[in-house]
């Protein structure tokens, strides 16, 4: 379609008939348009007309007619042959592709504000060869053609996508079999109740009958015959339910091409009432992972909604959870495709030993963290499955070296050392210690090492006092300790660090036996603090004594002024800044924090004084402000009304 020829085109007017046709056929106003002062339904006049294999569409607004102007607001020009649409906006001068009802929104006017009539609407419907009304028609027939032409738009980019997922190949013969046995490890013994308890049961692992002894609903056990992990369920109370959803993994090697392919699938298994044996496991694929020869990703695809067009395979980004450690990614690996591949693709992995050893893996994970770290086939091969979790679940950056030759070598230990951390099957924090034991010289026996991963205790958190004490006796000290003062060992650890810190604060000599390995860690520990507290109030002080010289006058003074007592309770005035000092500590206020306090006792503008009950002698606080006694402090609140008699 030219423009310049469809502006040639024969123009088509509106006609009075035209007019009064739509008044004939408005429906009455809402109360709400009324409101807005609109002049009728229809706010566009509609006339079609078919020219030189072109269908012409002309849209007239209310507005203009009535202000005699017989121009269209917008010529609509349609080619069938051609699929192609354009419109000629006549107030802004100017092409436009957009559709129909979006041009028509920026007017805010809607589809069913136009008005057709029968004949325009024949013709419409004769040239789209559809029966819809005329607007409805223009309206479906513009967004087929935009949904071609997006399709057009994105043929490029799907039909490399198809290239790859011609690569892929079929599912294993017993693959929905292998899933439901072993990808899902959700499984029942059915029973039927019986009065003296039932003796046979179904085993859907076995899938067979086993006996079994008094099951109850609902209850754990396992099989007697496969020593599967199972749930009783009687066939009675069972209605229709299924298993939770399963991960579960595939790994193929790509046709005609190089590389491979980790194919992920949610499965769960479904259960009829009262047909167990009959039960349907359904599989869905959500994503493909592609790799090259060497196990390097290549790209990453997902089964999704493209474009909120169609559910296809589109290529997405590499999957942001490989950074992160959760057991939510981890599922059974479907075994029979590994031998082939760890012979070629996967030889210098360890994914196929890692997979038969620990079932449940994450194998996306284990390939991306493979590159950073070669040696976890090495560690893999070794037997040490506990320590490649803690390298997946980054535990482990500290302790193991990127690269190596021998497991020694990048575990840092010696050769005894690797084979008792083998014989434990032990974790980074195992072999924390076991190099810790290399680095100091110092024998540390696998009872200490357990007792300290049990504690979740490292090395670095034992470093304030591994100079002076061997393993074990920190593990006895510790037990000890905390058997008298009744806390855990963790709270019991933090204490001694703290009373060392403290006691170095003091010039203590902490590598005397006395001091670091006290016989009461508590009650030194108490002790220590007070002695610190004491230290920061002597440093107060002796600021306070610069900065105030003759204070202690002022203290005697008030002492003579305002000391009295009435049998039940006394009125002491301090007698140092000490005094003061002690006061605020005890009473948590803050008169010992700031020097306002003492500008005043020395301006004569309030005093301190302490109010006490002689029996028990329990602390108040009073701040005496000119002739106004206000007492302050945190027992303010307990004042009896005698006491505060006794102020005023």
């Amino acid at each position: 379609m030219r423009k310049k020829r469809l502006m040639e085109l024969k123009p088509l007017k509106v006609m009075n008939r035209h007019i009064a046709d739509a008044k004939k056929t408005e429906i009455s106003l809402s109360p709400l348009e009324k409101q807005r002062g609109e002049p009728g339904k229809y706010r566009m006049y509609c006339r079609a007309a078919v020219e030189k294999g072109i269908l012409k569409v002309y849209l007239f607004a209310v507005t203009d007619i009535e202000e005699n102007i017989n121009f269209p607001r917008y010529r609509l020009f349609i080619s069938r042959k051609e699929r192609r649409f354009i419109t000629y906006d006549e107030k802004l001068k100017k092409w436009r592709k957009a559709l129909l009802e979006s041009i028509l929104w920026d007017v805010r006017i809607n589809l069913g504000n136009i008005y057709v009539n029968g004949c325009d609407t024949k013709v419409i419907q004769k040239y789209l060869k559809t029966m819809q009304p005329a607007i409805r028609a223009l309206e479906e027939f513009q967004a087929n053609i935009r949904k071609e032409q997006r399709i057009r738009h994105d043929k490029k980019l799907t039909d490399s996508w198809d290239q790859v997922m011609k690569t892929i190949s079929g599912l294993p013969k017993n693959w929905i079999g292998w899933v439901s046995k072993y990808g899902i490890t959700e499984h029942y013994i059915f029973y039927k109740y019986q009065k003296n308890g039932a003796t046979e049961g179904y085993c859907t692992y076995c899938k067979k009958h086993v006996p079994i002894r008094s099951p109850k609903y609902n209850q754990k056990g396992r099989c007697n015959v496969c020593g599967q992990p199972i749930t009783f369920r009687s066939v009675g109370k069972s209605g229709r339910f299924c298993t939770k959803w399963y991960r579960v993994y595939l790994i193929q090697r790509r046709r005609k091409t190089s590389g491979f392919v980790l194919r992920i699938f949610h499965a769960r298994t479904w259960y009829k009432k009262g047909g167990y044996t009959d039960c349907e496991t359904t599989c869905h694929e959500e994503q493909r992972r592609i790799f090259s020869a060497n196990g390097e990703e290549i790209s990453n695809f997902v089964y999704d909604l493209f474009k909120q067009r169609e559910m296809r395979w589109i290529s997405c980004r590499s999957s942001w959870y490989y950074t992160c450690c959760d057991s939510q990614y981890k599922g059974m690996v479907y075994p029979y495709t590994l031998s082939d591949l760890s012979r070629h693709e996967l030889k210098e992995t360890g994914l196929r030993e890692y997979a038969l050893g620990q079932k449940k893996i994450d194998p996306g994970k284990y390939l991306y963290l493979w590159k950073t770290y070669p040696v976890l086939e090495q560690i893999v091969k070794t037997g040490l499955f506990q320590l490649v979790d803690d390298v997946l679940d980054h535990r482990a950056a500290d302790a193991i070296k990127r690269k190596g030759r021998k497991p020694t070598e990048f575990l840092s230990v010696d050769k005894k050392e690797f084979r008792r951390l083998r014989d434990m099957n032990g974790g980074v924090k195992e072999l924390k210690w076991l190099q810790l034991e290399k680095s100091t010289g110092k024998t540390i026996g696998d009872e200490e090492i357990c007792w300290m991963v049990k504690e979740e205790f490292e090395p670095n958190d034992l470093k304030f006092v591994l100079d002076q004490m061997s393993i074990c006796q920190i593990r006895y000290y510790l037990v000890k300790q905390s058997e008298k003062s009744g806390d855990d060992i963790s709270h019991v650890l933090q204490m001694w660090n703290d009373y060392l810190s403290m006691a170095k604060r003091l010039g203590m000599d902490i590598h005397d036996s006395i001091i670091y390995r006290t016989r009461d860690l508590q009650l030194r520990n108490k002790e220590a603090v007070l002695k610190i507290e004491e230290m920061k109030r002597g440093i107060r002080r002796r600021e306070l004594e610069e900065k105030y010289v003759g204070f202690q006058k002022h203290l005697i003074d008030l002492k003579e002024k305002y000391e009295f007592s009435d049998g039940e309770y006394q009125v002491i005035a301090p007698k140092s800044i000490d005094d003061i000092l002690y006061e605020g500590d005890t009473l948590h206020h803050c008169v010992n924090k700031t020097d306002t306090y003492f500008d005043r006792i020395v301006s004569k503008e309030s005093y301190i004084l302490f109010l006490r009950e002689k029996r028990i002698r329990k602390y108040r606080f009073i701040h005496w402000k000119l002739n106004q006694m206000e007492p302050s402090g945190k027992n303010v609140r307990n004042l009896t009304v005698k006491i505060r008699t006794l102020i005023r």
